[in-house]
């Protein structure tokens, strides 16, 4: 299963990105608390999967999932706890259990699935107990947010991310699509928050400086951008096209007159019994 995003500095930035206390927050709203079986999906270098275990506590436990034995082994190194377990799996395939889970947790996964995301949805939930709660939550218009002087530098990111979306199975799009998910699987009691997940103004701070531009070195070049902007006599001195735009793009983002934002869609649901015969349909 190829992720967009691969490389060996992964579990730093998802380290770095990630705030224990957002997760928290966000799941104790979904309805996740003390005692509960949670099913992490997608759960990377483990450190969600440890927000979610100190929220359920000693009498719950969290079963984080992914698809990288790398970051699992990462996750069991740095989380290793008697209430969290850690499975290999892909997630475009049912995850049984023989213990039914409580709670199902998807964060930032769907957005790298854009033509699998409701079998995604419905492989997690085959272990979801009828009243269990699954909570999604994901971005929408991702990284497409920008409004600042540099319009060369918008309209070459506008590019990246369509390209990512056509060859990439990325898709900036995903939060807006996550009610009509558990709309179509039949879930009940849904409920909806937005929140911003960038907002980016003024100074810069360090933890969005080093999650932009790393994301920008992993995404640009392999999304297929030709960078043509940036093929001109004025760029001569860069090595390459995309060398120039790193470097006009790097030059935008500190700028604090540069104004950045991306939305954060969080939905919660209760799977009702008409969800498994929308499983099975």
């Amino acid at each position: 299963m190829s992720y967009l995003m691969e490389n060996r500095d992964e579990d730093l930035r998802l380290a770095i990105k990630t705030d224990p206390d957002v997760v928290k927050r966000q799941a104790a709203w979904a309805g996740i608390g003390p005692g509960m079986r949670v099913l992490d999906v997608g759960c990377g270098s483990g450190i969600t999967t440890a927000a979610l275990a100190d929220l359920v506590g000693q009498n719950g436990h969290v079963v984080g999932l992914d698809a990288s034995e790398e970051r699992l082994a990462i996750a069991q190194e740095k989380f290793s706890a008697p209430n969290i377990s850690f499975v290999l799996h892909d997630i475009r395939k049912p995850y049984r259990s023989p213990i039914l889970f409580d709670a199902i947790w998807a964060r930032f996964i769907l957005e790298y699935f854009r033509k699998e995301q409701r079998d995604v949805v419905a492989n997690s939930i085959t272990s979801l107990r009828i009243g269990g709660i699954a909570c999604l939550i994901d971005t929408d218009n991702h990284s497409l947010g920008h409004h600042g002087e540099n319009e060369r530098v918008i309209a070459t990111i506008e590019d990246i991310v369509k390209r990512l979306e056509r060859d990439h199975n990325f898709d900036p799009y995903a939060g807006r699509k996550l009610y009509s998910h558990l709309h179509a699987l039949g879930f009940t009691n849904i409920a909806c928050m937005i929140e911003p997940h960038h907002l980016i103004y003024d100074q810069l701070n360090e933890k969005d400086a080093y999650n932009w531009v790393r994301k920008l070195e992993l995404t640009a070049r392999q999304s297929g951008c030709q960078f043509e902007a940036y093929s001109g006599e004025d760029f001569a001195h860069f090595a390459t096209p995309y060398e120039a735009f790193a470097a006009e793009f790097k030059a935008y983002f500190a700028d604090p007159s540069r104004f950045c934002y991306t939305p954060l869609m969080i939905l919660r649901g209760t799977k009702a019994l008409k969800s498994i015969e929308r499983m099975k349909s």
